[in-house]
């Protein structure tokens, strides 16, 4: 059949492409070969083949995943987050994974044994954890590695969880849907915070546990499948607390299976070993993946394959994800598709869970902020006798009527929740024949830290009155938008663009197109507010803007309009129009967008880490 034909010719395709990436890491291994030759130091010699391995690495992944559409091109811009706006997205997740790295424990004084201060001697010659962190090397020399993980052992203990671990405890207890946390730690320091140990995947093992070889014959588990369901509880019942470490190193001994006899080793996953179920719970991961809505990753550089794999499988499920580090650098192509908070783990989680606990206070679905509420739409701005060639402004009654010859009066006898096409913007991640999105002379492209927008719920509820300075767009008539809807460019044509939030409202996707909704909630959208260049005809560039945005939103049948307070990246607040659907459409049946920005919303093909 076609299909069948298909299927044989995707899976030639993906054996060309694993052949060809084969080839490449033979030629990358030669070029680390000669590198170590080199008269470099060991710390130079691993950080060339390091990089040269994940660049291989992840052409391939691309080069297979591929096969089934999508690439980076799909990711929304790396962008920086403020703490509010993160607790707004947890608040409303309903399948949160967190990921943890060294990071959160190296606030605990933990060490990532990846400096100076990670070199291990045997005899005369100095080892860094990158060359003994191999079953190779425990199984050349395991009395003489065993000593060094119980070194290591020994400055875990010394560690207590710091105000990170804690917080991600309360995170726990905060999360309304399904929670998981992920960590790569070997530490054992989330539950000595209080972490519930079933809701909790140690990908990389525990340094306090040791267990059989299924590599050594004679073993347990000798040549055991691991991954298998039926043989789980017998891989696991090998599991064992390691003895303490000895006072003096020298004392220490290799320990046996009390029932095999054959040597122990670490509860490790070490650089020359897969993931698998029985002891890191992989299969677990990736399936929770596959539903999660939110990834928040905390402390680590996602440098190792099972992290990238699962922000990969969180891009794929169309989950938004942020990451906490205390260095941002925007331009690296690593950061695309996530928002990130700049900071301490230790110092911005407990921030993040006083903010997630208050939202709590609010229904996850806040009621309707009341239309009476709403203020009532001012007298547009008058156009100056330079600007009577602009095309006036349309009567601002909520029951004006349009010309047939405007773009939206195709949709007269339309239900609103099925515009045509043509009129709106597309499905998201759907492109359209047009123009090309341009920014506005002030575009956001690398916009500083957001500010945390007012707490004051209804904003829109004081700005009775207020003449309205500009637009504060948040979908297809923002310039930075990405989904080619053929309005954008020209409707920015003449305005500037800056950063700004919407307080007291949500984001949704009502069918094909973004819908703000306001609602009693302390929560925000984030768009753009839109204003007449300086220098410019403000009021009758204004009154032409205001004409064109009407045809475009389809007002009044589609879109209301109002005006209300918005707040700048630079904390001020300014009165701008707001087109909206309060009441018009049923929200329980459409999707929210959690940080309330547009950018974040699911994209049509599967998204792929750079």
């Amino acid at each position: 059949s076609e299909k069948a034909l298909e299927v044989q010719k995707e899976a030639r395709a993906a054996v060309a492409s694993m052949k060809e990436a084969s080839a490449k890491f033979e030629q990358t291994v030669a070029e680390a070969e000669k590198t170590c030759q080199k008269g470099s130091s060991l710390d130079e010699k691993w950080e060339e083949f390091k990089a040269k391995f994940e660049a291989l690495n992840r052409m391939a992944v691309e080069k297979i995943m591929g096969l089934g559409g999508g690439s980076s091109s799909d990711l929304r811009p790396a962008d920086r987050i403020s703490v509010a706006r993160v607790a707004q997205v947890l608040r409303r997740s309903q399948n949160l994974v967190v990921l943890t790295g060294a990071g959160i424990s190296a606030e605990s004084g933990i060490p990532t044994f990846r400096g100076a201060d990670g070199f291990w001697t045997v005899g005369s010659k100095h080892y860094q954890p990158q060359e003994l962190a191999t079953w190779e090397k425990y199984n050349e020399m395991p009395a003489e590695l065993w000593r060094w993980y119980q070194y290591r052992w020994g400055i875990c203990r010394k560690a207590k969880p710091n105000p990170g671990h804690t917080s991600v405890v309360e995170l726990q207890r905060l999360a309304e849907g399904d929670f998981m946390l992920v960590t790569q730690n070997v530490d054992g320091l989330h539950l000595q915070a209080g972490t519930d140990r079933s809701k909790l995947c140690e990908i990389h093992g525990r340094i306090d546990e040791m267990r059989c070889d299924e590599r050594i014959e004679g073993s347990c588990l000798y040549k055991l499948d691991l991954n298998n369901i039926a043989n789980l509880d017998r891989a696991r019942a090998t599991v064992m607390p390691t003895p303490e470490p000895a006072k003096d190193e020298k004392e220490e001994c290799l320990p046996l299976c009390p029932k095999c006899g054959v040597r122990q080793r670490p509860k490790i996953l070490w650089f020359d070993e897969t993931y698998n179920e029985a002891f890191f719970k992989w299969n677990t991961v990736m399936e929770k993946m596959e539903r999660c809505d939110v990834l928040l990753i905390v402390g680590t550089q996602l440098t190792t394959g099972g992290p990238r794999s699962m922000v990969r499988a969180a891009q794929k499920a169309g989950a938004i994800i942020i990451r906490v580090d205390p260095e941002v650098d925007l331009k690296d192509d690593s950061t695309a598709g996530m928002l990130h908070l700049q900071g301490k783990s230790g110092e911005v989680l407990p921030d993040l869970v006083k903010e997630v606990a208050r939202l709590r206070k609010e229904p996850l679905m806040p009621r309707l902020a009341a239309m009476a509420d709403l203020p009532p739409i001012p007298e547009a701005p008058s156009a100056p006798a330079a600007a009577s060639a602009a095309p006036s402004a349309p009567s601002l009654s909520r029951t004006a009527t349009r010309g047939t010859s405007t773009p939206a009066a195709a949709r007269k006898s339309m239900a609103p929740r099925a515009p045509s096409p043509a009129t709106r913007a597309p499905s998201p991640g759907m492109k359209t024949p047009s123009r090309p999105a341009a920014s506005a002379s002030s575009s956001s492209s690398a916009s500083p830290p957001a500010r945390a927008p007012s707490r004051r719920k209804g904003r829109a509820a004081s700005d009775r009155g207020q003449i309205p300075t500009g637009f504060f767009v948040y979908g297809t008539l923002r310039p930075d938008d990405d989904s080619k809807a053929s309005w954008t460019k020209s409707f920015n044509e003449g305005l500037e663009a800056e950063v700004a939030y919407l307080p007291g409202a949500s984001l949704y996707i009502d069918g094909r197109y973004p819908a703000v909704c306001f609602e009693q909630t302390s929560c925000s959208v984030r768009g753009m507010l839109l204003k007449p260049a300086a220098g410019g005809s403000g009021a009758g560039l204004l009154a032409s803007k205001l004409t064109e945005a009407d045809q475009i939103e389809g007002y009044p049948d589609l879109y209301s309009r109002t005006v209300a307070t918005v707040l700048t990246d630079r904390g001020v607040t300014c009165p701008a129009y707001v087109y909206h659907r309060t009441g018009k459409f049923d929200r329980t049946s459409c999707q929210r967008i959690a940080d309330g920005d547009w950018l974040s919303r699911v994209r049509s093909g599967p998204a792929l880490l750079p």
